[in-house]
């Protein structure tokens, strides 16, 4: 009798770890509304009101996925003169096999509106759109999403690139819609300045995952002048985020294995001393390495043809082999 009442006492305790490792949304189990289909991206859009232009985001889910299981959900913001339909390509976050608490994601990916210069931006960049609430746009897909799919509302990340990275950083920076977020990651990213809302209020630690390439002339490695407006570098974007997160003391430096890195030309830099919230931050240092998104293998948009930026390689995928693990280390 009382090996049962211990037993029943331990799964007990078991599902209360278990539910409160995970906040389902009010979407879980309800039907799937029609016109979304399972394996590939579907376009969503939010209408324009008074003072906000019509959004556009696309949304994709696993072929079996299953709407009365909560889900991580991952957005992922393209750069400058980007859309959507490449940001997919480029982040490879559309894969059956990428799982965050042993579930397949949810992968958005918003659309940027066009800002001074006619091109697609973000919010906090010197040439996005006047009067563009692109944080308000986040938030609205955040609670549209949250009602239609079972999300794990503690599982929800953002990643972006350039000026998608720029304005990943500015949600980091941004309390309100911070507090939805388990953790960050820029890529290329472009820090402007106007991208830190002032100096960067937090009211917690958030961990943070970055990579940037030192020949990387568009975001340069070492900061200076853009588009009229000053970029930080990347030094002084972590070398922040590690005194925000109260971490002590240097990054311990290491690299990836030699047979993947023979000229060890990735230097991973880690600030994990003492961390508030074990919320660490991870830089990694490509030494030759362009304005692009780490991948093995070219983006659909190259044509097979190896070139500058994007259409360039490196020795590692960032997103299946160092985002989406970091990201599955951090919930709410």
């Amino acid at each position: 009798m009382g090996q049962h009442l211990m037993l029943h006492c331990a799964s007990v305790l078991a599902l209360a770890a278990l539910s409160a490792a995970v906040i389902p949304s009010s979407g879980c189990g309800k039907v799937i509304p029609l016109g979304i289909i399972p394996g590939q991206a579907t376009p969503f859009h939010i209408d324009a009101t008074a003072d906000q232009p019509v959004r556009h985001y696309n949304v994709w889910i696993s072929a079996d996925f299953q709407n009365d299981r909560p889900h991580a959900m991952v957005f992922s913001f393209h750069g400058h003169n980007g859309d959507m339909a490449k940001q997919e390509d480029l982040s490879q976050f559309s894969q059956s096999d990428l799982l965050i608490n042993h579930s397949g994601i949810i992968a958005v990916y918003p659309q940027g509106v066009l800002g001074t210069d006619k091109e697609s931006a973000w919010q906090g960049a010197p040439y996005s759109a006047a009067g563009v609430d692109d944080i308000l746009f986040v938030n609205t897909m955040i609670s549209t999403l949250e009602d239609i799919f079972c999300v794990d509302s503690s599982r929800i990340y953002a990643a972006g690139k350039s000026n998608g990275g720029g304005f990943v950083n500015l949600l980091a920076c941004t309390p309100s819609i911070a507090a939805k977020f388990a953790a960050f990651a820029t890529v290329s990213a472009a820090f402007y300045t106007t991208t830190f809302n002032g100096d960067c209020p937090t009211n917690r630690a958030l961990p943070i995952l970055d990579f940037h390439g030192t020949a990387d002339k568009v975001a340069q490695y070492n900061g200076g002048q853009s588009h009229g407006a000053t970029e930080v570098s990347v030094n002084t974007f972590r070398l922040g985020w590690a005194s925000r997160n109260g971490c002590q003391g240097d990054p311990t430096i290491s690299y990836l294995p030699t047979e993947t890195d023979s000229e060890q030309l990735v230097e991973i830099q880690t600030w994990n001393t003492n961390c508030l919230a074990d919320s660490i931050v991870v830089g990694y240092k490509i030494t030759k390495g362009d304005h692009a998104w780490p991948r093995t293998t070219l983006p659909k948009k190259c044509n097979g043809v190896v070139s500058t930026h994007d259409c360039t390689t490196t020795v590692f995928d960032a997103t299946p082999s160092v985002i989406i693990p970091f990201f599955n280390e951090y919930t709410l």
